[in-house]
């Protein structure tokens, strides 16, 4: 009976150890396909200290690409994000229609060309 149960017992634990290494990683950040992911990154980017533009360019592009998103949370936390590191909105509000959104998002991307050169901040696959 004992001989059985550890039989089992031991195949269980050899069985999770040979699957372990098929599980899909997830992505962390910006890019993971995780909602929630998604916006424990742009959280993180809100807690860090505000850098001047020049040097976290690449995180406000990545945040204005988030102004775009389905999300309303995520809308929410990218532009609180952006206005602790800018001091501004520009107008934009997250539970605006799409197309009030859109216009915001244009004028992030204009400033971004100006405040953060060298960082492409259109949205992908955007038509601005």
């Amino acid at each position: 009976m004992y001989g059985a149960l550890l039989l089992r017992a031991t195949a269980a634990v050899g069985f999770a150890g040979l699957t372990a290494g098929c599980l899909p990683q997830t992505r962390e950040g910006f890019g993971s396909p995780d909602p929630n992911l998604r916006l424990d990154a742009i959280v993180e980017t809100a807690q860090a200290s505000p850098a001047s533009p020049e040097t976290g360019g690449s995180e406000i592009r990545e945040l204005i690409v988030q102004l775009e998103s389905a999300d309303p949370a995520a809308r929410m936390f990218a532009i609180r994000s952006l206005e602790r590191r800018t001091g501004q909105t520009l107008g934009y509000d997250h539970a605006a229609p799409e197309w009030e959104r859109r216009e915001a998002v244009r004028e992030w991307v204009s400033w971004a060309e100006v405040h953060a050169p060298g960082v492409d901040s259109r949205p992908p696959d955007s038509d601005l």
